[in-house]
């Protein structure tokens, strides 16, 4: 496995929605900053076994050596390994016929490296659904994937399913990216409860990578749920799942 030949530092943030255990907290974020490699999902909680497929993309991808290319085998791996976990629970019938249903999960994945021929900064991101990637240079965003307005945040987003029968549907629903970094740069990988609403402040002419950027460097992460909680009680942000990974390349 191919090391990145640049420093990487990341921080992971997530709180369970308001009313909830950290048990059920259904998004999941992984980092492997040897390879360049950062992801965020979010379970639909309306299926069973959500989040565990939610955390399986995010680990599987970050694990990735190669690109992420719809025909590649890295999904279907994944889906195995569903079936092969929830299916060994002993479940009553109406459970059983839930997980027969199948989990799904929005997802977004960040690769970084550098290219070969150059050595320039090279970056590509592959989304589906609605959790969000912002990239920041010298404190001005650059831009935004796969949304870019708040109002695009609606109740049936794309999503990756955990049955193999899922799979046909990633070419269409796969959205991609690629870009530049340079040292300095940051990327915030959101799920779409805080992606909405830093949309929205931004819309607003607000500046909201600021706060997201002081989280965790005084007070240490704890400060991430005081933070979100007092949005939630201000009705900015709605009650979910909130998770947020910020990466800083050097």
């Amino acid at each position: 496995m191919a090391h990145v030949s640049f420093p990487v530092h990341w921080q992971a943030f997530r709180l369970p929605k308001r009313g909830n255990s950290a048990d059920e907290y259904e998004d999941a974020c992984a980092a492997n900053p040897y390879v360049g490699r950062f992801a965020v999902a979010d379970g639909a909680s309306e299926r069973s076994f959500a989040g565990l497929w939610a955390q399986l993309l995010v680990n599987g991808f970050t694990k990735l050596v190669e690109k992420p290319d719809p025909d590649a085998g890295w999904l279907q791996a994944l889906q195995k390994e569903w079936a092969k976990q929830v299916g060994s629970k002993p479940l009553p019938w109406y459970a059983e016929a839930k997980r027969d249903q199948g989990a799904y999960a929005t997802f977004l994945g960040l690769a970084l490296k550098r290219s070969s021929k150059d050595g320039k900064g090279l970056w590509r991101a592959v989304a589906v659904g609605d959790s969000c990637l912002f990239h920041f240079r010298g404190g001005r965003l650059l831009g935004a994937f796969p949304l870019n307005k708040s109002q695009q945040f609606g109740n049936q987003p794309a999503l990756l399913g955990s049955r193999a029968d899922a799979a046909g549907k990633l070419p269409e629903v796969q959205k991609q990216m690629r870009g530049h970094w340079e040292p300095g740069d940051r990327f915030l990988l959101m799920t779409d409860a805080l992606a909405q609403w830093f949309l929205a402040a931004v819309a607003s002419g607000g500046q909201p990578w600021k706060p997201l950027g002081d989280l965790g460097t005084v007070d240490g992460p704890d400060d991430f749920q005081s933070w979100v909680s007092e949005r939630r009680a201000a009705g900015e942000l709605r009650n979910d799942d909130t998770t947020l990974l910020r990466i800083d390349v050097h």
